[in-house]
């Protein structure tokens, strides 16, 4: 089968869930003996090749007009100023309708080129939060299935706050004409069905990871606690800050390592002055030194808001850490609660900080929800498998 996977944030660069599951299966795809193609309409400053070989995944970014690198970091003032200027005075829009049109004509020319029998691309897409009015994504010549991982209408909504009309309608398009869905979780399939007034059939396809990992060799730190995701509140790292300082109180040894990318001051304003030192920000990382830290630490904890089906815990499962995951959203289909994890209200920063605290003062029982939580990935989430799984999906699609 010849496969082509629309993402505009393939690794490497920064990048978040979709980027990582889409290399892990577009991988996965090429050892199954499937041709496979990556392709992405990019934002400003991405950097990276336009086109390169990965692991026998033929990867092209194609780049929008306005693809200036001081907009590349979108925390800095003068990202956002500069983006909100372009923004409002509609020339952001209008560049995006024009590299639209032509991304479509170099879809069809790699969708001729290479036979592609089937499309995936996400139900998230980066140009339309830059949109003020409706810009539909364009239609192409062969089936597109559409993967939920969390559009801006599902996250906008499990925050109890409205998308803009137009972004709605863009999103309710793509699934319209997509030719089938599958979604990463019962739970995102059901609510987004909801939030976007679609009823015909989903199909639930849990994201995999890779859990044949190389051993780590790295030592265990017994007091070490691991927070990976983006730095924003709808992953409950700001809950976390705040129960970290009743940790260090309780365990002034503890250390606190957090990966990702984001506003770490605004995270380091919810800690005392105590707490600071016992917590180490280390930014985005490659793949290979994100494993070492999980690796080397105890506890790994994602007190999230909103999910689809999040990598990070996973992966933490797969390096053998002990997982405290979040109670909402999918949370529950991958955590069994004190089997093979710990679950968790992120809005209660007292069940936060105890968690912790059992798990740092109990290595026993440590040891065995990271065992259990070791074998449950590997089980039913190793890539391979979620592969195959796909692979039967796109047949069905396709009629095979």
């Amino acid at each position: 089968m010849n496969i082509l996977y629309l993402c505009d944030e393939y690794p490497p660069g920064k990048h978040g869930g979709i980027g990582t599951y889409v290399r892990l299966i577009a991988r996965q795809m090429v050892k199954l003996g499937h041709k496979v193609i990556v392709a992405g309409l990019y934002g400003p400053g991405y950097g990276g090749a336009n086109e390169f070989n990965d692991e026998g995944v033929t990867v092209y970014r194609f780049r929008r007009g306005f693809n200036f690198r001081f907009l590349s970091n979108e925390t800095s003032l003068r990202s956002r100023i500069g983006t909100r200027l372009l923004k409002d005075s509609g020339l952001m829009e209008r560049d995006i309708k024009k590299s639209l049109a032509i991304y479509k004509d170099k879809l069809e020319q790699l969708i001729v080129e290479n036979k592609i029998d089937i499309i995936e691309m996400p139900d998230y897409n980066d140009y339309i939060r830059f949109c003020s009015t409706y810009v539909p994504f364009p239609a192409l010549s062969v089936p597109v299935v559409v993967k939920m991982n969390g559009s801006m209408t599902y996250f906008a909504r499990e925050a109890n706050l409205q998308a803009p009309a137009h972004v709605v309608k863009m999103e309710q398009t793509i699934l319209n004409k997509a030719a089938a869905i599958s979604s990463a979780s019962s739970y995102t399939a059901d609510k987004s069905a909801v939030y976007l007034s679609y009823n015909k059939a989903i199909e639930v396809l849990y994201n995999g990871i890779q859990t044949d990992l190389p051993a780590r060799n790295v030592p265990k730190n017994p007091k070490q606690v691991i927070f990976t995701g983006t730095l924003v509140a709808k992953k409950g790292i700001y809950q976390l800050a705040k129960a970290w300082n009743i940790v260090y109180k309780s365990m002034p040894d503890a250390r606190l390592l957090i990966l990702g990318k984001g506003s770490q001051q605004k995270v380091i304003a919810q800690l005392t002055d105590d707490a600071k030192a016992s917590v180490s920000f280390m930014g985005h990382v490659i793949t290979g030194e994100l494993y070492d830290h999980l690796a080397a630490s105890a506890i790994s904890i994602f007190p999230s808001y909103a999910e689809a089906f999040a990598l990070a815990p996973l992966e933490a499962m797969a390096c053998g850490t002990a997982v405290i995951n979040s109670n909402r959203t999918s949370g529950p289909e991958l955590i069994d609660d004190r089997v093979n994890g710990l679950l968790i209200d992120p809005d209660d920063v007292g069940q936060i900080a105890s968690a912790i605290l059992y798990l740092l003062n109990n290595p026993v029982d440590r040891a065995r929800l990271a065992k259990a939580g070791n074998e449950k990935v590997r089980e039913l989430f190793e890539i391979s498998k979620i592969a195959a799984k796909t692979i039967q999906f796109y047949k069905k699609v396709l009629k095979y």
